[in-house]
């Protein structure tokens, strides 16, 4: 029977159902967003991912990973978050009549490809586990982020704020709430016993263009905005 017991009150707020039976774990819950007090929009929904990190470690096979895509379209990386599993091979359509050129400076996963035009695509093997940000070396406004885990239990949001993790080994381990405009929640869960319902409310606090600079560590040029 699902339960909703109690509420904590911090950065982050999700209510959090468990069920399970003797085939499958589920850990099921709802995330509310808000920023300055206010409930954001849709979009916000859509960048913020859940995971689960047992506690004994899974052994992954990169092998069988299908290939992702980000797609370059109207001067945007579509989609703007993008998890995946350690080892996946990620490409970059440009869907645009324009150059564009997708690049990342974080340490564990750093690529540039280079400017190219509309209808060509390169690609980028994520080898190792960790976060990382994608920008555009033309266009400062074109941020995104991929996440590449070391699990493989690991969701988006619906639209209204719902999640489901499915598949759970019957294990003890973490819990993590991530979004780009925000710290990240983790809770330490034992999926072996019942678990409560827990509500987490997520509150923005960071810029949606961060700040950064191009691949040379160089400030942007100026463009036009009356120029596609």
């Amino acid at each position: 029977m699902d339960r909703c017991i109690y509420k904590i009150v911090s950065t982050f707020s999700f209510c959090i159902l468990f069920s399970a039976n003797a085939w499958v774990l589920e850990y099921n819950g709802s995330v509310k967003i808000t920023e300055k007090g206010k409930v954001v929009d849709a979009n916000e929904y859509a960048d913020a991912v859940v995971y689960f990190i047992p506690d004994n470690p899974i052994q992954l096979d990169a092998k069988t990973l299908e290939p992702k895509q980000m797609v370059m379209q109207k001067k945007s990386f579509v989609p703007r978050v993008l998890p995946v599993q350690a080892g996946t091979e990620i490409s970059f359509p440009n869907f645009d009549p324009i150059l564009h050129n997708a690049f990342s400076t974080s340490p564990k996963n750093k690529f540039d490809l280079g400017l190219y035009g509309g209808g060509d695509e390169k690609s980028h093997i994520f080898a190792k586990p960790g976060l990382t940000r994608v920008y555009c070396n033309v266009h400062h406004d074109m941020v995104a982020y991929i996440l590449s885990f070391d699990t493989p239990y690991f969701t988006m949001l619906e639209h209204n704020g719902d999640f489901k993790l499915e598949n759970l080994p019957s294990d003890s381990g973490q819990i993590i709430l991530w979004h780009p405009r925000a710290k990240a929640v983790k809770h330490q869960v034992d999926l072996n016993t019942a678990i409560d319902a827990i509500v987490f409310e997520i509150n923005l606090t960071k810029r949606r263009i961060p700040k950064h600079k191009n691949k040379l560590g160089k400030s942007y040029r100026k463009t036009k905005d009356k120029v596609y």
